[in-house]
Order: C-alpha cells, then sequence, then structure tokens
C-alpha cells in the first residue's frame, strides 16, 4: 500500500492508516525479512506524513506527548524520591523512562546493589516509543537528543533499564541519529535489561514466602533467557509457564484502542491462558502490557512488574 501511496497510484487516507496503527511496532517481522528491510521505520515515517495532512491527528499527537507522555511523568517525579545507591567499583547509568517516574526506582537499585553494581540515576525523559508509535517524529528525536545530551554528561557508557520497550527504543537510536557524531557516541553505550546483569553475575534473589507465578513476555522484549533464567532460579519461586506466554497483550500501546473487536479477542484468549495456568500472579516487563493485563484480570489473577515483585518479596 505505502508503495501505492509513494508512485501517486494511492492517496495517504484514513483507510490506510488503519492499517498503519495495527502494526504492533516490535520490529519482528525484520527479523527474517531476507532483505532486513526495517518495516517499524517506514510505518513510522507513513504515520508522519499522515498526521502532516490531518488537523485531528495533529491534535491528538499534541495531547498525546504533552500530557499523557509529558505533563502526568513530569508531574508523578515530582513526588517521588530518587533512590540512594551504594557505592561499588563498577557503575551504571539507569534508564527507568516513565515507569520508573510512576513505580519508583528503588527495586532496580537493590536488586543491581546485590549484584555489586552502583546505580547512577539521572532524571531522564521518555524514551519515546509512544511518540514513535504514532507518528511523530520530531518528537520522538527530542527525546533521543535528550537522551544522549544526559549520557555525555556522564563517562559511565553503559546503561540499564527494566522496560523492555524502552531497551529496544534505546537500541533503535543510533538510525535515527542526526549527526555521525551522534552515531559514534550511540555505539559506544551498552545497553542491558537488568535481568542481563543478574544472570551474568550469577545473582539469584530469595523470596520471603513461596509465590507461583506465569509470565507474559512483551512483544519488545529481546533477552527471554535472562528473564526465564531469573525465573527459574529465583528461591521459593515456582514458575509455571502459560500458554502463548508470548503472545501479545492486544494493547499495543494507546493506538489499538479503537479496535476493540481484534483488542477483545485477544484479550479473551490471553485471559485464560493465564487463568488456565493456574498462578495468581502475572508478571511481564512492559507498562504498557501491565495495564492491558490489569484491566483484563477480572480479579482472577494479580499483575506486577517482575522487578517490582521481586523487590517486594526478596529477602
Amino acid at each position: 500500500m505505502l508503495n501505492g501511496v509513494i508512485k501517486g497510484n494511492l492517496k495517504l487516507t484514513k483507510k490506510i492508516n488503519r492499517y498503519l496503527d495495527l502494526c504492533l511496532k516490535c520490529g519482528k517481522c525484520s527479523e527474517f525479512c531476507p532483505s532486513g528491510v526495517n518495516v517499524s521505520d517506514v510505518i513510522a515515517a507513513a504515520k508522519y506524513e499522515y498526521n502532516k495532512k490531518h488537523f485531528t491527528e495533529k491534535i491528538k499527537a499534541y495531547f498525546k506527548r504533552y500530557v499523557i507522555f509529558g505533563l502526568i511523568p513530569g508531574t508523578v517525579k515530582y513526588f517521588r524520591k530518587l533512590a540512594v545507591s551504594k557505592t561499588f567499583e563498577k557503575k551504571v547509568l539507569y534508564f527507568g523512562g516513565c515507569a520508573s517516574k510512576l513505580r519508583g526506582d528503588k527495586s532496580v537499585v537493590r536488586l543491581l546493589n546485590d549484584a555489586a553494581i552502583e546505580v547512577i540515576n539521572p532524571v531522564f525523559h521518555c524514551c519515546g516509543i509512544p511518540r514513535f508509535a504514532m507518528g511523530d517524529l520530531p518528537g520522538f528525536r527530542k527525546s533521543l537528543n535528550s537522551f544522549i545530551s544526559i549520557c555525555k554528561k556522564y563517562e559511565i557508557k553503559e546503561i540499564v533499564t527494566a522496560c523492555s520497550s524502552c531497551e529496544k527504543t534505546l537500541k533503535s537510536y543510533i538510525r535515527w541519529a542526526d549527526s555521525e557524531e551522534d552515531r559514534e557516541f550511540l555505539s559506544e553505550l551498552v545497553i542491558k535489561n537488568i535481568f542481563e546483569y543478574l544472570h551474568e553475575k550469577n545473582i539469584c534473589p530469595k523470596l520471603k514466602t513461596k509465590k507461583t507465578v506465569t509470565y507474559h513476555k512483551p512483544c519488545s522484549l529481546d533477552n527471554l533467557k535472562d528473564i526465564e533464567w531469573v525465573l527459574k532460579n529465583t528461591k521459593n519461586l515456582e514458575y509455571i509457564e502459560m500458554k502463548d506466554f508470548d503472545k501479545c497483550c492486544g494493547l499495543n500501546g494507546l493506538e489499538n484502542l479503537k479496535e476493540y473487536k481484534i483488542m477483545s479477542k485477544l484479550y479473551s484468549e490471553k485471559r485464560e491462558n493465564i487463568i488456565n495456568s493456574g498462578a495468581k500472579i502475572v508478571l511481564s516487563s512492559c507498562l504498557g502490557c501491565d495495564t492491558a493485563l490489569k484491566v483484563i484480570s477480572g480479579g482472577r489473577y494479580q499483575v506486577e512488574d517482575l522487578t517490582e515483585f521481586l523487590f517486594k518479596n526478596m529477602e
């Protein structure tokens, strides 16, 4: 369809925009594309062009950028005190993004301190993935440049995050950098999920009491092996793999809210698989997935972020 738009055979209509919004922007299709086409980037560029030509889309983008992903997290952060890290020889920068502003950062600091890693915690802004998904490329680049500006203040080259969406987005920055200097700087950074450190250091948390959980894998998660290692090796934790644990939760950020028929089918399947696992607690590593799973729970199970769950229940 987009090829037709580029050639002038099709117009970038509301109908085509619907199909653009159905894309999860997870990038999985690019992994098995023989030509290595980055489909997410193509669709984001098309969304940007569509938004420029439609006034209502500009208004919606403005609301999401400055209210949902700007004002709300920005206001919350003033009521959160930054957790104080212990001092160690090894240091990492912690990118918390929106989830950290909403949940706090004590969990990440505690887990990494247990691995003898000091956490330097600058006040980062949103990674920009919500902006990217809705085609707000100027807003996305603003997030990118803010990240580079903050990182350049430190000599630390390792960045850790607990959010799979943030991790994937930070790793994508190098494709969108404005200059060769920025691309070179980004290429020197090492971006990891917190559970990679726990796996590498062979750190196995121990829970105060026995818990049985299942896990929902977010579409954006690339390091499942590290997550599974933690789930299977944490003491007093019984992990049950649910059916289709890696199937989409159905939310797709905020872009699919109007696709209720599709969402409700995915929601129903996911809810049934969680209930059938027998676990009363379902864990995940994405703020969007957490939200969707809570909405469909109906009180049948508890939804928690994996990092926060370990922090609250460990000895």
